[in-house]
């Protein structure tokens, strides 16, 4: 029984000495840009804060003018992922510290010891990984602070099932964005515009009104004088009364302007009026042959 107690205060005795020298996980493992609980992208980054647990007094208490700038991580840091569906593990490497103040920060109390509640060195961890469930199982690595006596290390440790702390995190597949299928736009088909067919306004077909052919009027025979009274009474010479020209109708109906260059003709240099008068000439001359026959 009594060496049960021993036992029993040696585990107290080394847990306390092991939680005032260590960086303990303090928040759930968060991926950056992600909201709470969903899954992220296969590249990015993890967040995990972490505190630091010192004993009261102790000369590893940070010092009251520690800054961001003045804490840094060891070179073998690393942070060792294992998928749960596959149980293949990846180690991460490349960790630093968040410099943002609203995940890294210190506080302190009246004595100026630490307040491990609200101290915080949040890491960022580069991954990129492939879709699937995943489990933060180790992690190497410290972290190195101005304190009190000089400069402090403590050994970074993750937190235990038990402690209700979130170490899984989900990677979902991308989402593939389809490519749009153009709409093709047809090209417009011009309405062909027929061209207007003219309406033809015919010529108006002159009315050809052809040249009044003129009446010849015969030249009086002169009556011959016999030498020798006639015993008969000549018979009197008939006055030959052309037959008027008919008025020609075309049935062509001529498309130019009638000209007097273009009538009918007989000969080269047609002249009715000389003709008629050739005409009556010889009746003449042939009525008075006849007469001095008679005689």
């Amino acid at each position: 029984m009594k060496n049960k107690g021993i036992k029993i205060g040696v585990v107290f005795i080394l847990l306390f000495a092991l939680l005032s020298v260590a960086g303990c996980q303090y928040d759930d493992v968060v991926i950056v840009g992600a909201a709470s609980g969903q899954p992220g992208p296969t590249k990015g980054q993890l967040r995990i804060g972490f505190t630091l647990f010192v004993s009261k007094g102790s000369g590893a208490q940070p010092s009251r003018d520690i800054t961001i700038n003045n804490l840094s991580l060891s070179a073998d840091t690393s942070f060792t992922v294992t998928n749960t569906d596959t149980g293949d593990t990846t180690v991460l490497t490349g960790a630093v510290i968040d410099t943002d103040p609203t995940f890294t920060y210190v506080n302190f109390d009246e004595d100026d010891d630490i307040l491990p509640a609200s101290t915080r060195v949040s890491i960022l961890i580069p991954y990129t990984l492939e879709p699937g469930n995943y489990k933060v199982t180790a992690v190497t690595g410290s972290v190195k602070y101005p304190s009190s006596s000089g400069t402090s290390v403590k050994d970074l440790s993750l937190a235990r099932d038990g402690d209700g702390l979130n170490i899984t995190f989900t990677i979902a597949a991308p989402e593939l964005t389809p490519t749009p299928e153009p709409t093709a736009t047809p090209t417009v088909e011009p309405t062909a515009t027929p061209t207007a067919e003219p309406t033809a306004t015919p010529t108006a077909e002159p009315t050809a009104t052809p040249t009044a052919e003129p009446t010849a009027t015969p030249t009086a025979e002169p009556t011959a004088t016999p030498t020798a009274e006639p015993t008969a009474t000549p018979t009197a010479e008939p006055t030959a009364t052309p037959t008027a020209a008919p008025t020609a109708v075309p049935t062509a109906v001529p498309t130019a302007t009638p000209s007097p260059t273009n009538h009918p003709k007989t000969g080269d240099d047609f002249a009715p009026a000389l003709w008629l008068t050739l005409c009556a000439g010889s009746l003449a001359a042939l009525a008075l042959l006849l007469k001095k026959r008679h005689i």
